[in-house]
């Protein structure tokens, strides 16, 4: 375990697992998603620019809210973020299923076969070395 830099406040801390902010800005992030979410239970159908000039969130964060799944639960709430390959809308992820399924395809395509080790050692399998 060792230490990081805070991406949002440039602290030093101690992560858990894979986190890339330090607890106190994970707080923040949270308490700004709880803002997002009782904005969204009133104004279902708003926009990110809408919610971000209302709640005062910055509009990236709650692009990564959407891309995380976050909003899934609520009814009604139509929000979606592009396709970082080709830009269509999407519900949450950084892909659409097509362009994830292109990029399965082109990581499977690219794995090498193993190679055959070969045999060249015969018969020193069957010695056995001491030394004097």
């Amino acid at each position: 375990m060792g230490i990081k830099k805070c991406k949002r406040c440039k602290r030093v801390f101690s992560p858990v697992g894979r986190e890339k902010i330090c607890p106190r800005c994970k707080q923040d992030e949270e308490r700004d998603f709880e803002k997002v979410k009782n904005y969204l239970w009133d104004h279902p159908g708003a926009n990110v620019e809408e919610i971000s000039e209302e709640t005062e969130v910055a509009e990236d964060l709650i692009t990564k809210f959407i891309k995380e799944g976050r909003f899934a639960q609520l009814d009604g709430v139509d929000l979606s973020v592009e396709c970082e390959r080709c830009g269509a809308p999407i519900k949450n992820g950084r892909f659409c299923e097509d362009c994830s399924q292109k990029l399965q395809q082109g990581f499977k395509g690219n794995q090498k076969p193993k190679k055959k080790k070969k045999e060249n050692n015969k018969g020193k399998q069957d010695r056995m070395f001491t030394r004097d």
